[in-house]
């Protein structure tokens, strides 16, 4: 019975997989596949093992869960100033009005029936090998406990149950499970004052001031980063995946080189995914909802939605 829910979990992602292609253009926004000729392998034998390893796997999960499982939205797309299809807001709102009632979520999240351990053994009954869990999306809000900032789970509503530190009881109920672990973190974090400073407003996705106009802004934001990477590395146990989203920063934007390098002394042979980012630290690319015509002769990932949205 066990092996038949492992295969009704398979083709249930098979059908979705096939029946979302056609809601691309509802969503709208797709990252385009990164092509052949932008891979490139690893020269580290540790890593191109893991991703040996990590090839066998076939079935992962990759979980958002954030400030915006609250009113149940697409995950922080709404407070980007951006005026595209896929990108809407409900109600009446001023688009200030509006991002200040979403930062304001962050006092409605209490996931009191808070159990990664149910998570786990649903996700292994279903034939999924590894898995990923979202610690901070572009909206800049942490489910693990960062002393780097007080937008996280951990400062909320849920700040005195046992298990504030959400991220580190997901990670460990599915390393307890033999899942491969896969830590996302997203490059890009609009709540930060050194990337959406309050000086300016936010127009779009990107950083709303000059680089070169404001350094020390930007080394704070690359500091920040890099810290927040840091803690995840070393405080919440072993991984195998870094999964990092955001393309519009780069890897050399936060550094990228020197984050990995210190990140495989304690997690030897660590996959990189720079998503959409050509070149050596995109160790796999990561089509996005659909699945390559042809076979790809390089490691990849079809990350696909069971819904409209990720969140």
């Amino acid at each position: 019975m066990k092996n038949l829910k492992r295969l009704l979990g398979c083709v249930a992602l098979a059908a979705f997989s096939m029946g979302l292609s056609a809601q691309e253009q509802v969503q709208g926004f797709v990252h385009q596949q990164s092509k052949a000729t932008d891979y490139v392998w690893p020269t580290d034998q540790q890593v191109l093992d893991k991703l040996d390893k990590w090839q066998d796997q076939k079935f992962g999960v990759l979980f958002h869960w954030g400030l915006y499982s609250v009113p149940g939205i697409v995950e922080s797309w709404s407070i980007c100033s951006e005026d595209v299809d896929w990108i809407s807001r409900k109600g009446s709102l001023s688009y200030d009005e509006y991002k200040k009632w979403y930062w304001g979520l962050k006092d409605s999240l209490n996931p009191v029936n808070f159990n990664p351990e149910q998570w786990a053994e649903v996700m292994q009954d279903a034939g999924m090998k590894y898995m990923i869990f979202t610690t901070k999306h572009h909206d800049g809000f942490c489910t693990f406990d960062s002393k780097y900032t007080d937008f996280s789970i951990a400062n909320g509503p849920f700040k005195n149950n046992p298990r504030k530190d959400v991220a580190f009881h997901v990670f460990d109920a599915f390393r307890k499970k033999g899942f491969m672990m896969g830590c996302y973190f997203s490059k890009p974090d609009w709540h930060c004052e050194w990337f959406w400073n309050p000086y300016f407003a936010t127009a779009n996705r990107r950083i709303n001031y000059k680089k070169e106009n404001h350094p020390d802004w930007w080394k704070n934001y690359q500091t920040f980063t890099q810290n927040q990477l840091d803690e995840l590395m070393t405080r919440y146990g072993s991984f195998d995946i870094l999964w990092l989203d955001g393309g519009w920063v780069t890897g050399d934007d936060i550094n990228l080189d020197g984050i990995l390098e210190k990140a495989r002394k304690q997690h030897p042979g660590l996959i990189s995914v720079d998503r959409s980012i050509r070149g050596k630290n995109e160790n796999y690319q990561t089509p996005e909802r659909g699945i390559p015509e042809t076979q790809l002769d390089y490691p990849w990932e079809s990350c696909i939605t069971l819904s409209n949205d990720w969140g």
